[in-house]
């Protein structure tokens, strides 16, 4: 299951599966590691801006070289993301690529949880 991403109000940054593959916290570990605040939504850190110059990222120190480099990716994905004001977010299911849609496969996907 993933997030349609709405105004992003309801959505995890670092743990719900919005943008990719899979959660930021999974995909950006090191990062996730560091951040002060783990707990902040897609809204909040769109709205302190996640660019270059902005205040959404919060580190517990100063990052290392190799550290900048993973933000740098992250900031890649993040370039084309846009908000949608007056849109919820939403749940979708994707299906397993071996199974599709089925009562099985979203009985093992919530048993993960």
């Amino acid at each position: 299951m993933a997030r349609r991403v709405g105004d992003g109000a309801n959505t995890l940054f670092w743990h719900d599966q919005w943008c990719g593959d899979v959660p930021f916290r999974v995909c950006f570990g090191r990062l996730f590691d560091l951040a002060l605040n783990k707990s902040i939504t897609v809204k909040e850190m769109f709205d302190q801006r996640w660019g270059d110059e902005g205040e959404a990222w919060q580190w517990r120190r100063h990052l290392w070289v190799w550290e900048e480099e993973l933000l740098d990716e992250c900031r890649l994905l993040l370039a084309d993301v846009s908000l949608q004001p007056l849109s919820y977010d939403v749940w979708k299911w994707l299906p397993d690529p071996s199974e599709g849609y089925s009562v099985r496969a979203v009985y093992r996907r919530l048993g993960r949880r």
